[in-house]
Formats: C-alpha cells, sequence, structure tokens
C-alpha cells in the first residue's frame, strides 16, 4: 500500500553560512484513508535519500509520524534540514506491529521546492508560449532540466538582494547588552522576513545548558526582523526576567554589561507560500528562462546553422535566422530579459533589503 506525495506543496532553501538547511514541506493526500486504517496503519513516515536513491533514513521522529485519522485525507510534515537535492518518500506504519507499507515513489525536493514560487508549467505558460520545446525528432525537453534553471534563478536573485525567498530556516547566536534589556531584549535578526521563530533561549558558557523561553513572550516584526522579549512574571533556572523587561542572571553574570553570543535564536525566514511578490517573481522568470531559450535557439534549424537552402527540380526555399556560432536563435528576447533583470535587480535590492521595515505586497 502506497502513500503517494501530493506535488503541490512547497519547501525552503539553504541561504547563507547560519542556514540549517532547506526545510520541505510535504503533503500528502489519499482518498482511500479509511481503507489504510481498516488494514492496521495508523502513522506516516517520512523517508529521505541524500545520495540520489540509493539508500533512504526515516526523518520522522516516532513523535513527529502524523498520525492517521478516519475520514482526513490529507497531511502535511516539514524536513527543517532538508535541501534541493535530496529525495523523498512516505510510507504507512503500523505501531502496533511495528510494520511498514511499501513506500510510495520518490519526489525530489527541488521538484517541492519550486512549485511554491514558480511551476514548471507556469514559466511554460508565461515566457515559452508558441515557443517549440522540441528537438528534430519531436523529443521534448524534461521537466528536470526547468526546475534547475528556476532553482538556480531563486537561488541568484536570493544573492543579488540579499533576502532569502523561499522560507529557510536560520540558527543565529547574539550579543548580551546589558542596556538592551530595557528595549524588552531587542535583537535584529539577520534575515528577513520572518515567517516564525521557533526557539528563544539562553546558551550559558562553556556547557550545553539552555533555558528556553516559552514562544508565547516573543513579539515578532516580520517584515523588520525584530524580535523581542516581553515576559510574564517567575523566573526560568537561573534567568529572571521582570514585567519591565529588564533580564537579570544569576550572580555569576550580575554585573556584566557584555557577553558575547549568549542568545541562541532560530527561526525561519523567506516569503510564505503564495506571498511571493509579482516583482520578484517577474525576475525569478525572466532568470529562468535564459537557459531554456539558448537550448531552443540552437533548435531552430540546428546547432550553429544561420541558414539552409533546398532546391529541387528547379524549385529552391532558402530559411534564415538569427542563430550563428556566435549567437542564439532566441538571442534578441534574452538580450531584452539580461537588460531588464539588470536594471530591476538594484531597485529590488533597494526596497526589500533595507533599514527598518520591508513592503511585502
Amino acid at each position: 500500500m502506497q502513500f503517494p506525495i501530493d506535488l503541490a506543496e512547497n519547501a525552503v532553501p539553504f541561504v547563507g553560512s547560519k542556514a540549517l538547511g532547506t526545510v520541505i514541506q510535504i503533503s500528502v493526500t489519499d482518498d482511500a484513508i479509511n481503507d489504510v486504517l481498516a488494514a492496521g496503519f495508523d502513522r506516516l513516515r517520512v523517508e529521505r535519500s541524500a545520495d540520489g536513491g540509493l539508500t533512504y533514513t526515516e526523518v520522522t521522529l516516532p513523535s513527529e509520524r502524523p498520525a492517521l485519522e478516519r475520514n482526513v485525507f490529507s497531511y502535511k510534515w516539514a524536513d527543517g534540514h532538508g535541501a534541493e537535492s535530496y529525495l523523498y518518500r512516505t510510507r504507512y506504519y503500523n505501531s502496533a506491529l511495528d510494520t511498514v507499507s511499501q513506500a510510495g515513489p520518490p519526489v525530489e525536493g527541488a521538484g517541492l521546492a519550486i512549485r511554491s514560487i514558480l511551476t514548471v508549467d507556469e514559466l511554460k505558460a508565461r515566457y515559452f508560449f508558441g515557443v517549440n520545446l522540441t528537438n528534430d525528432i519531436g523529443e521534448t525537453l524534461g521537466d528536470g532540466v526547468f526546475q534547475h534553471y528556476i532553482i538556480a534563478a531563486i537561488r541568484m536573485l536570493e544573492r543579488w538582494i540579499d533576502v532569502p525567498i523561499l522560507p529557510t530556516r536560520y540558527a543565529e547566536r547574539h550579543d548580551y547588552y546589558r542596556q538592551d534589556q530595557a528595549s524588552y531584549s531587542f535583537f535584529p535578526l539577520d534575515y528577513y522576513p520572518v515567517i516564525s521563530v521557533e526557539k528563544f533561549a539562553v546558551k550559558y558558557e562553556n556547557t550545553q545548558s539552555l533555558v528556553e523561553y516559552p514562544t508565547s513572550w516573543l513579539r515578532v516584526d516580520n517584515d523588520a526582523g525584530h524580535v523581542q522579549l516581553v515576559p510574564g512574571s517567575g523566573n526560568l533556572s537561573e534567568v529572571l526576567i521582570g514585567q519591565s523587561g529588564n533580564l537579570f542572571l544569576s550572580t555569576y553574570y550580575l554585573g556584566r554589561t557584555f557577553f558575547p553570543q549568549l542568545y541562541e535564536l532560530t527561526y525561519t525566514a523567506g516569503f510564505e507560500e503564495g506571498k511571493v511578490p509579482r516583482d520578484i517573481l517577474e525576475i525569478i522568470g525572466m532568470l529562468a528562462s535564459l537557459g531554456p531559450f539558448n537550448i531552443f535557439g540552437d533548435l531552430i534549424a540546428g546547432a550553429g546553422i544561420a541558414n539552409f537552402s533546398l532546391s529541387m527540380d528547379g524549385l529552391s526555399q532558402s530559411i534564415g535566422t538569427t542563430s550563428s556560432a556566435t549567437n542564439a536563435g532566441y538571442g534578441s528576447r534574452i538580450l531584452q530579459y539580461e537588460k531588464q533583470i539588470k536594471a530591476q535587480v538594484p531597485r529590488l535590492r533597494a526596497f526589500y533589503k533595507r533599514t527598518g521595515a520591508m513592503a511585502v505586497a
């Protein structure tokens, strides 16, 4: 019994040295879930391969395996340490007998990632309308090639404007400054817009001991990427936080005005599914289409062929293209896209990567 992955979900990219990895969101839909339950399966397992499908390892902890429910046909699970190069597959699990079903078909992390931004079908419809997407013998260019160029475009634009586009999970350490505590422990995060903050904790010197604050205490300015601590009363182990927002540490820390990398924050930044601004999507689409246009340009009349002619019984036909050894058949469109990209990227960076709040379209 297989549990296929629904490709209509999204993922998160690997951006920056502080990123924990790509958070791949997997959505599973099965209209026959009641039959699955009747067969004794009660949980969902997600497996991941980092070596192209040679080996798979379960990435759902026993406590994280989604529980199957009668008449509930869709389930979701997120891998917070994934990558677009990984493969994912799912199985049903029988917790009473500790047995699993046959594995469902593998799905590329890249395919899951790009569908929340720009699907292959959307790219073809918007940028390749009317273009013959086959070679001389009718073979089509595989969707994997288009996926490659979409991922590459997202990666390039993220670095050019220094803003994560796909949701990305980061882990950061921040210094303690006593004067900041009067501002309710104000922290500007390195990446924004912020989708969620998963952890805000104190990590003590030369130990692995953590004191983690309740997430209900956190106040997050999502667009600007600012986090503040607005606590309730009481104490947490060696940390006592008053209603004013001041942080008082144990006797060992009292009197210090500065302490390096005392705080540890884990958060997800990027644009939520369906909320990527149109101006960013337009640049991604143009960037992603450049590679395929170069390929298809060579196939108009044959690689590097600018002209060819046919003659038979006194009749002749000559066809000329813009292709040459140094120019692609769609060179004019490529040049126009490159011109627009060059003009728009600095404006995007100025608008989205700026001090203060980010305006999200």
